[in-house]
């Protein structure tokens, strides 16, 4: 039978479909489980559901914030042992509705979306660390996308970009924690069904699907499947790698 050691999962970008997902199949099992996020509302819909959620409101890329809110409670003596680094930002489009070429992001966007997706999984991994390592238990899945496997297509350059960062950090930080028990590993979901997905055209996502092997596009509960899986003790000898989760869009490098 499947166990889980850790009592507490901590989800950062907690409360969008992917990360719900991943709180409600957390929370079935009777795990303690802290959704912190910009906009709260969904999580606070699922804390009515289950008692043993509880929701933050912050913005993740307001590193000093994190640490300042955060940082306490990833230190405590009941912080959470399961770490899912969820949060992210895929802006498709530019002012004028244009879609994000490499000639027009500027720079500052191009710093917000790798705030927001790499330097905040990064924020919480330096936060977490040093209660996992006096434990010598921990465990740590960050969501990345197929789009780094693939180069994206809808996705824009600073997504892609910052999602393949993503798993440089994975990797990184799964050899330098090895030692003291604990795993860092991915999640990359190919299509999702969520409102994520929705901002491109009806006919932009029959083509996607089309691609798609399995002939549907995903559930949140198939990428919370994988999480789970690499919480618990079947995965204990599975470091720093990415499980894919896209229905046969991608398979493998």
């Amino acid at each position: 039978m499947m166990e889980i050691r850790g009592k507490r999962v901590i989800i950062t970008g907690g409360c969008g479909g992917i990360a719900l997902g991943i709180a409600k199949l957390f929370a079935e099992l009777d795990k303690r489980v802290i959704l912190v996020d910009r906009n709260i509302e969904p999580g606070l819909q699922l804390a009515q559901e289950f008692s043993n959620v509880e929701c933050i409101q912050l913005d993740m890329s307001d590193h000093q914030a994190v640490e300042t809110r955060l940082g306490p409670l990833l230190n405590a003596e009941d912080a959470p042992e399961i770490l899912v680094n969820a949060v992210g930002w895929s802006p498709k489009y530019d002012a004028d509705g244009k879609p994000w070429k490499p000639w027009t992001i500027p720079m500052d966007h191009w710093r917000e979306v790798v705030s927001v997706n790499v330097e905040a999984p990064f924020n919480m991994c330096r936060l977490a660390l040093p209660k996992m390592i006096e434990r010598r238990y921990g465990r740590i899945i960050n969501i990345g996308s197929v789009v780094a496997r693939n180069g994206g297509g809808v996705a824009p350059l600073h997504y892609v970009t910052s999602k393949s960062a993503v798993l440089g950090l994975t990797i990184g930080v799964a050899k330098d924690v090895a030692e003291f028990g604990i795993t860092v590993n991915a999640v990359n979901p190919g299509r999702i069904d969520t409102p994520m997905i929705h901002d491109v055209s009806e006919e932009t996502n029959r083509f996607l699907m089309s691609r798609i092997p399995l002939g549907r596009f995903g559930q949140p509960r198939d990428v919370a499947g994988s999480v789970v899986f690499l919480a618990s003790d079947y995965a204990d000898y599975i470091t720093g790698t990415a499980i894919e989760v896209n229905g046969g869009l991608y398979v493998g490098p």
